[in-house]
């Protein structure tokens, strides 16, 4: 990565203006020659936060953080040191000079500043243009005023095939508009938008650069997605991504925990609502990536997704992932059907941001209640089923405080004293330990270990193939997802042949023996591993995980091909980005799969 010059970093701390900087964070008030305000990196009743315009510094007596604009900026935003520099460029308009390798410095600033044009272009037809009249009027429907778009920075993509191509070509090239994935190439050689009569949102980094966008239908039409998002490249991924906390975090660190909803609208609706430490996940289940995310601005979370069971569901695995990275969860449960949009359009702002400071429950009440919803608690099995479910969750959090209140809970609720479902719960824990031990033996016995995911995903496939007909016929269509010199069956293996073997142990031996001398042990050992269960769930996650890893390696191939074509040929190195281009479409949709189908035990 290109280091920034010295001298664009002396130019920046010129332009950036300590009051000017800080100001915008925090009020401040004049202090003979200094100025004060309350410190924004701790709380505090009374200024002890000091600027120095003369030094272009600020001080903080009660918590010793000082330092000048790009510091500040650094600490406020939770940034590194060069994202504070390239944040304060673009706020005083100065070109960034780059020494050693530009490559990918350059090349994302240029992807940077065309999608910044491209939310402009939107902006201007949905607020100024006849155009976008409808959508604004969808927009205004659904309870945005003006102000609250132009904050939001909304658009709306114009209908005509190319609008944007169009105003963009002149300046950019083509090859860039595909890779950040704002058009496609068609059959006849031409471009179109990926966006056409849309409402449109853009997605900022922490740093407010646009990385993407998203856009929505305001009216139905048939065969159409409601949502259609840009696709997966060099400077956007969904999964490592929360809308609006560029905005958020200052309000983030002042009420020290942020609200997590699931839409934008959600977003939008509470921030109308006076609550702005909000941000969501853009209509996804979170990923593990975006708690992390989450854990390096605050450690408390209020969870506030929709009020039906979808809803409830996510929460629980959001709630997983999150306790995963030590952050405290707090529930807000809705009332039934609503999201958190319908709830401020039916009762009210005010009765949203009270509701939300009001009916806050435990996480651990969620959780029991979760496990409880739809259990019939007069007949014998589901309360059977009910107790293990409990009982998994309590080994797995391995607290003996929250183990006694949910089994006194569970005593209240089925009317059976404490003592015997602590008697139920510790033979259960002795019956998953002795299995856990044996797994572990037959693991050690075997001497192999797993390395990888897509290794294991691998030997899982390969017992899957191997299990019946079913499964084979499944996996038969994916067969180049497999490691091409181990387990690729279409070479190594005759399918015939194999078909007409129903003897399992023979059927397993016959594909041991297709490999090479100095493989058989090592395959002999992945085929001798138990499979406790084999599930379609269990089946798909891994085909997905190791089709990410083909699309992975094909992608890395193309860009490998456009580093050694001809500067000149430019068809060429075009239609080599659009094919890295729908590579990366497919390689998000598998990824959002494995989501999909991961299951949180």
């Amino acid at each position: 990565m290109a280091r920034i010059s010295q001298k664009t970093i002396e130019e920046i701390k010129s332009a950036a203006d300590i009051l000017d900087v800080v100001g915008e964070y925090v009020a401040l008030q004049p202090s003979g020659k200094n100025y004060k305000g309350l410190c924004p990196f701790h709380n505090e009743k009374t200024p002890s936060f000091f600027v120095s315009k003369e030094r272009g510094s600020f001080h903080c007596f009660g918590c010793g953080e000082k330092g000048d604009s790009i510091n500040f900026i650094q600490k406020f935003k939770n940034i590194s040191y060069v994202e504070a520099l390239e944040f304060l460029a673009e706020k005083y308009h100065i070109e960034i000079e780059r020494v050693g390798s530009t490559e990918i410095g350059v090349s994302h600033d240029r992807y940077f500043r065309i999608n910044q044009e491209a939310m402009e272009f939107y902006q201007l037809h949905l607020t100024n243009l006849e155009k976008g009249k409808n959508a604004l009027e969808y927009l205004k429907q659904r309870g945005l005023d003006v102000h609250t778009i132009r904050y939001f920075e909304i658009g709306y993509a114009p209908a005509d095939g190319d609008a944007l191509y169009q105003h963009l070509k002149t300046k950019y090239e083509e090859i860039d508009l595909l890779t950040i994935g704002l058009i496609n190439k068609n059959q006849s050689g031409g471009y179109y938008d990926l966006f056409r009569d849309r409402i449109v949102f853009p997605i900022k980094d922490e740093s407010g650069h646009v990385v993407g966008f998203s856009s929505r239908l305001y009216e139905d039409k048939e065969n159409e997605p409601k949502y259609v998002n840009s696709p997966f490249t060099e400077i956007f991924t969904k999964g490592e991504i929360m809308y609006n906390l560029d905005r958020a975090q200052s309000f983030i660190r002042r009420d020290k925990r942020v609200v997590l909803y699931e839409g934008f609208m959600d977003v939008i609706a509470s921030v109308k609502s006076g609550v702005k430490a909000a941000i969501c996940s853009m209509g996804t289940q979170l990923t593990q990536n975006q708690a992390r995310l989450i854990k390096r601005y605050t450690d408390k979370v209020l969870l506030c997704y929709d009020g039906d069971n979808a809803g409830f569901e996510a929460m629980a695995k959001a709630i997983k992932l999150l306790m995963a990275e030590a952050i405290e969860v707090e529930i807000i449960l809705l009332p039934e059907g609503m999201d958190p949009d319908d709830f401020v359009r039916k009762k009210g702002q005010k009765a949203f941001s009270d509701y939300l400071a009001q009916k806050s429950i435990d996480v651990y009440d969620f959780l029991y209640e979760y496990m409880k919803k739809d259990i019939d608690l007069t007949k014998p099995r589901q309360i059977e089923a009910f107790k293990l479910k409990v009982f998994d969750f309590l080994i797995q959090k391995n607290s003996a405080t929250i183990s006694d209140l949910f089994m006194r809970r569970i005593g209240q609720d089925i009317k059976i004293d404490f003592e015997t479902i602590r008697s139920d719960f510790q033979s259960y824990q002795l019956t998953k330990a002795i299995t856990r031990s044996l797994q572990e033996r037959k693991t050690s016995q075997t001497g192999y270990k797993f390395t990888t995911a897509y290794e294991k995903a691998e030997l899982i496939l390969l017992n899957y193939y191997l299990e019946n007909v079913d499964f084979r016929n499944k996996i038969k269509d994916e067969l180049s997802i497999f490691t091409e010199d181990r387990l690729n069956f279409e070479i190594q293996v005759n399918i015939d042949e194999l078909e007409k073997n129903t003897d399992q142990a023979a059927l397993r031996n016959r594909v041991i023996s297709v490999f090479s001398d100095d493989k058989q042990q090592e395959v002999t050992k992945r085929l001798t591993l138990d499979h406790d269960e084999f599930t379609e769930i269990e089946l798909e996650q891994c085909i997905q995980t190791l089709k990410c890893r083909k699309i992975d390696r094909d992608i890395n191939r193309i860009k490998s091909e456009i580093e050694a074509l001809d500067p000149d040929d430019q068809s060429m190195k075009i239609k080599l980005k659009n094919d890295e281009v729908q590579l990366r479409k497919a390689l998000q949709a598998a990824k959002e799969k494995v989501y999909r189908w991961t299951k949180i035990k």
